[in-house]
């Protein structure tokens, strides 16, 4: 069995405190130290731009088909009681009890308290009610959430965090070394571009909790670490920001990505 509940949540009581966790990743040997427990190979996510207008190319799915299909194959489904970020953040999102996906043979590990196990078909309607809530979905591969749920063959796990713009943990990497940047991932052959509708109103900046837009000569400029989860997109209300993505095999080139590091089935 993994982490009790007590566990559980003494890990919640630090993740309150991320700022400063991600902070002291900017001190040589703490990144050091950091990247060795929590090494490149063992960590890869992106961000699922569902929410966004997004251009296609010609026949091509939709994004949301990745973190679908990988909900499909898994042979077992779990959902956090609470999310790990939300909980006491007073998330003005959504509520704490709704909690992260989880994805593999290893979440039957998870204590029954911390998360329930549930079949794919609910899986697939807490992902649909996410993205209604105006989450972000972002999926991979992440060897910390396999410590914090005690869980021991973190190959066997998946994440599939329902992000918010306020309490993810991703609002404080801004603070955080390259090295822990790194781990999300741009969606492949993503690409965001200002318009030419753009005011220069500032409502994208505000809304990118990678902190990659500022406002240059009356128009947004995207920086290089831009991570495409479409934020910005939905946050314009004058289609001042495009997302396109260009790259027809995008889906297969993420899964199999993924699929490298971690087995679901």
């Amino acid at each position: 069995m993994g982490r009790s509940k007590k566990g559980f949540d003494r890990i919640l009581k630090v993740l309150k405190h991320k700022d400063v966790a991600l902070r002291l990743t900017r001190i040589s040997l703490l990144n050091a130290l950091a990247m060795r427990a929590l090494p490149q190979e063992s960590n890869n996510t992106c961000y699922i731009p569902i929410n966004a207008s997004i251009e296609l190319p010609p026949s091509t799915v939709a994004p949301a088909t990745i973190i679908e299909t990988f909900i499909r194959e898994a042979s077992d489904h779990l959902i956090l009681s609470r999310c790990p970020c939300r909980s006491g953040s007073n998330c003005k999102t959504a509520d704490e009890s709704f909690g992260c996906t989880f994805l593999g043979p290893a979440v039957k590990e998870v204590d029954p308290e911390v998360g329930r196990l549930v079949s794919a078909e609910e899986a697939l309607e807490h992902l649909h009610r996410a993205t209604e809530m105006g989450l972000v979905s972002c999926v991979g591969k992440f060897k910390g959430d396999a410590f914090m749920l005690g869980v021991k063959d973190h190959n066997r796990m998946m994440s599939i965090c329902h992000c918010c713009s306020c309490c993810c943990i991703t609002t404080a990497m801004p603070w955080a070394s390259r090295d822990a940047r790194n781990v999300f991932v741009k969606l492949e052959g993503v690409s965001v571009k200002t318009t030419d509708n753009c005011t220069g109103c500032g409502l994208c900046q505000d809304a990118c909790v990678f902190r990659q837009i500022t406002i240059s000569d009356g128009k947004a400029v995207i920086g290089e670490e831009c991570k495409g989860c479409g934020r910005c997109v939905t946050a314009c209300p004058r289609e001042g920001k495009k997302i396109t993505i260009d790259n027809p095999g995008y889906i297969e080139d993420c899964m199999s990505r993924i699929r490298s590091m971690v087995d679901i089935s």
